[in-house]
């Protein structure tokens, strides 16, 4: 088998290798989590203030990944992306009083923590995902990897 060639790397120190970047170093730590009996208008609000787009469901008991929930999947489900009527309005607003769960993305791709980031990039370019909750060894949420990210990533190693 041939070896990997992979696009990023950390730098080594003295005398030690040069080793892929991982998820480690690019993702964003502790993300805003919600359990999947939150409801809709919760993730709404959390997307708006902290200005996000993506939110890991943790189960209530264990905090092991169990969905998803995207502002698009708001927008999709809740609002329809459109004007609405009254009648409309009222409903949308009903259905923010829903649990995440009947809206959440249930099969969600994820990485370790430890993988290489160009294993995030091929995903996002494969899948045509989003974003990759990155997890530990029990299942638990530790982070989080966008497009953004990847993009500053990329935005950075072109200004060098």
């Amino acid at each position: 088998m041939a070896e990997r060639k992979y696009w990023f790397y950390e730098r080594g120190e003295g005398n030690s290798p040069v080793k892929p970047l991982t998820l480690t170093a690019l993702m964003t730590s502790r993300p805003t989590l919600l359990k999947p009996t939150d409801l809709i208008m919760d993730a709404m609000k959390i997307i708006q203030e902290q200005r996000i787009r993506h939110i890991p469901i943790v189960s209530d008991g264990d905090g092991r990944l169990v969905g998803l929930v995207t502002e698009t999947d708001i927008l999709k489900n809740v609002l329809h992306g459109k004007s609405m009527t009254p009648d409309e309005q009222y409903h949308a607003t009903l259905d923010m009083l829903l649990p995440l769960e009947r809206i959440m993305v249930r099969d969600v791709y994820t990485l370790p923590a430890d993988a290489p980031v160009v294993e995030a990039v091929e995903a996002v370019i494969k899948r045509r995902i989003r974003c990759i909750p990155v997890l530990d060894g029990a299942s638990q949420v530790v982070g989080i990897v966008t497009e953004t990210d990847l993009m500053q990533l990329l935005e950075h190693v072109i200004e060098q």
